[in-house]
């Protein structure tokens, strides 16, 4: 009898110690059980052609969520974000988010580096009613639906209006030969170069298409036929590397009228890739890239990229550029509104949390969203840069 009873309370010890186990904020270490994070998912270009923007928008989010978590998340809970790489191809970027959504089940989508994979991925993010972030700059990502499509850096139209109100109001040129690569970046940017030029009583005298690979050779050959029509300004739309091989060849040819880029040639590794020949070279860009110079000291967008350009330097042995900017921006729109919908919001709420962004700071500018406006910024939050013995400077006549 005596044995029985102590094998009933030995049951009885273990059935009660198991159901406290089992409650929620119990178990071995005393401690509370850990929340499930919230998952963002990210697609971005870290190989391939677009590699140069990707990799630094990569580090950014990595970043900016490692500190986020440290300071305990939102709500208590830490955010993952799962990255994935499209190299530089949409149909690749297309699969990636159809992954994230469907087996990861992220609530937001941040990507891609380039405009072709951000609308392989707006049309997913469209159908499957999931708010997407994202980092290309391309004038057609806005074209049509864009319910659950945000985004960060300025658009073509944008850099487009600054680069011609330079050449009018500073350069004081009127012909412009424009070379453009031709994937959709750079498609987009031609247009609105033809479109917007004759506002500005400047004229397109030659434009010239080049692949996105295209060799030294190639650009030796648009060049000469940019020649022949005389103008007195080569403006470049395209991202790396086709830009600073274009560089390179207008110098050796002995070609002395101005260059311009776009503002997709705002990181370190066009300086890199174009040597001395990226001296001179004028490009649109925000304010993040020199903003020691550009924005008063003591404002809320001084601190903002100090504090930005101090931890991403130290944690990377590198300066900070735009592209790094563009993915900091992405995930810091997405937790403030994460913060304001709540760390349990459906997909749906946090879509309209980040459309009632207002008054943001972040690094390409002061982002403020409309149901009718998901690009957030305008042509002041851009200053017109110039390379200077291999250093960013603001470009005479903006001082």
């Amino acid at each position: 009898m005596h044995g029985k009873k102590i094998l009933l309370l030995i049951t009885v010890a273990v059935f009660v110690l198991s159901t406290l186990l089992a409650l929620p904020g119990c178990g071995d270490s005393g401690e509370p059980a850990t929340k499930e994070p919230i998952k963002i998912g990210v697609v971005l270009s870290a190989s391939g052609p677009n590699e140069p923007l990707g990799q630094p928008e990569r580090k950014a989010i990595e970043l900016f969520v490692d500190r986020l978590n440290e300071e305990g998340g939102i709500d208590g809970r830490e955010i993952e974000v799962i990255i994935k790489d499209d190299e530089s191809d949409a149909n690749k970027a297309l699969e990636a988010t159809v992954e994230l959504i469907e087996q990861d089940e992220v609530v937001a989508l941040i990507g891609s580096s380039g405009t072709g994979p951000t609308l392989s991925m707006k049309q997913e993010a469209t159908t499957q009613e999931i708010p997407q972030v994202c980092m290309a700059a391309g004038l057609e990502i806005m074209d049509g639906d864009i319910t659950w499509i945000f985004r960060t850096p300025p658009s073509s139209a944008e850099a487009g209006e600054n680069a011609l109100m330079y050449i009018k109001d500073v350069l004081g040129v009127k012909r412009i030969a424009l070379l453009y690569d031709t994937n959709a970046f750079g498609t987009d940017g031609k247009n609105v170069i033809e479109a917007l030029a004759p506002d500005y009583d400047l004229e397109v005298v030659v434009s010239e298409g080049y692949q996105t690979d295209e060799s030294e050779e190639g650009m030796d050959t648009h060049l000469t036929n940019i020649q022949t029509a005389d103008p007195e300004i080569v403006l470049v739309w395209g991202t790396n590397p086709g830009p600073a091989k274009i560089a390179k060849k207008m110098q050796d040819k002995g070609m002395d009228i101005p260059y311009m880029g776009s503002h997709g040639i705002a990181n370190q590794t066009f300086i890199e890739l174009g040597g001395d020949a990226a001296n001179g070279v004028l490009f649109p860009a925000g304010k993040m890239l020199i903003w020691e110079k550009a924005l008063e000291p003591g404002s809320d967008q001084y601190d903002f990229m100090e504090d930005f350009s101090t931890a991403y330097s130290e944690e990377y042995g590198e300066n900070v550029n735009t592209f790094a900017g563009h993915g900091w921006d992405a995930i810091l729109i997405i937790t403030e509104a994460l913060k304001r919908a709540g760390a349990d919001a459906t997909p749906a709420d946090l879509r309209d949390a980040i459309e009632e962004t207002s008054g943001l700071v972040g690094t390409a500018g002061i982002f403020s969203y409309t149901s009718s406006n998901h690009s957030g910024l305008s042509p002041d939050d851009l200053v017109m840069v110039e390379i200077v013995d291999g250093a960013w400077e603001i470009a005479p006549g903006q001082e």
